[in-house]
């Protein structure tokens, strides 16, 4: 995500002629006057920027949540509040497994999740990887939306496995606690 704030710096100094530019009078005038146009020009910036989702300000993604009847938890970051938008616009009813495979690879990332379904029983599972954890209750939100009331899911967290941790030495995994090497992604 690129942040467009502040990527012009405003010096009306710069616009004065030359014959202007070593009155004291006027520097001052174009010196006070600087902040008041580089504020102009950082909100006209955020507004521009909350016509995105990606690139929205604190004050977009609150209008949007208001729109969208979403409230942000206390412990929310932007980018958490964020993906609950994105997760909210990208609900599609009627839907199908694509759509929905679509849908989670939109919001995880190709390699971010893992999704089984069952349809003689009706069953739903995801399972979502550890550096996307943070977004399993969006998810959980997304499919009671979306999926018909029939169906039943679950959300899980795709912890690690042997095969991700064995690579380690014993003395390089007992840096690491049980919970950390079992919940947390492991570079």
């Amino acid at each position: 995500m690129r942040n467009y704030n502040n990527i012009r710096t405003i010096d009306l100094n710069g616009y004065l002629p030359d014959v202007l530019k070593n009155v004291a009078e006027m520097r001052a005038i174009m010196d006070a006057e600087t902040p008041e146009i580089q504020a102009i020009w950082n909100a006209c910036e955020d507004c521009m920027n909350d016509q995105f989702i990606s690139e929205a300000t604190e004050n977009g993604i609150a209008r949007r949540e208001k729109m969208l009847n979403i409230t942000p938890y206390a412990t929310d970051t932007l980018e958490d509040r964020r993906f609950r938008i994105q997760t909210r616009y990208n609900e599609d009813i009627p839907y199908t497994r694509k759509a929905l495979d679509s849908m989670l690879r939109s919001l995880c990332g190709a390699n971010g999740y893992q999704l089984s379904i069952i349809t003689q029983s009706f069953t739903v599972n995801v399972k979502v990887k550890l550096f996307a954890k943070k977004q399993r209750d969006s998810i959980n939100e997304l499919l009671e939306r979306i999926l018909p009331y029939n169906m039943v899911f679950t959300v899980e967290l795709l912890y690690n496995t042997w095969e991700k941790v064995r690579r380690y030495s014993w003395n390089e995994a007992s840096s690491f606690t049980w919970r950390q090497l079992k919940e947390e992604e492991i570079t």
